[in-house]
């Protein structure tokens, strides 16, 4: 098996096993806003004096954020590139869901490494395919 059989065969696998999608499945409270976003994948910026920038992949500014958690939940929520991004009123759910979020993301990565190990014993190209991985599953971990 090639590592481009790998990627396929890893992706169709991660794919049909039903996918936790974000943030509907990282959502615990009842207590939601609703906030439209541009339809557009959003990166997330650095921190300048305590503030976070977000911004579309191409660059156009569009919000700012006082905490980090905030920022990585529109980032994350943008993956699924819908106008409208249900966000917790409460800041702690937010922390929450994007904590619970990235352990997800973790723990897949932590799949995939271990599946990749014993097909390819050396390892070495694990992080590009990891990244075409979550390339393809559209998923990104900040």
């Amino acid at each position: 098996m090639s590592e481009k059989d790998f990627i396929f065969s890893k992706s169709k696998e991660l794919s049909l096993s039903g996918l936790k999608s974000f943030p509907i499945d990282f959502i615990k409270t009842k207590s939601i806003s609703v906030i439209e976003v541009p339809e557009k994948v959003l990166v997330l910026g650095k921190e300048f004096f305590g503030s976070y920038e977000v911004s579309s992949a191409a660059g156009d500014f569009v919000l700012t954020f006082n905490n980090l958690f905030e920022a990585k939940y529109f980032v994350y929520a943008s993956r699924q590139r819908k106008n409208k991004i249900k966000i917790p009123a409460e800041n702690s759910s937010i922390k929450k869901s994007v904590e619970e979020y990235e352990q997800y993301l973790d723990e897949l990565l932590q799949e995939i490494k271990k599946d990749y190990l014993k097909k390819f014993n050396n390892g070495k190209n694990f992080t590009s395919v990891l990244n075409e991985i979550f390339k393809k599953l559209n998923l990104t971990r900040l």
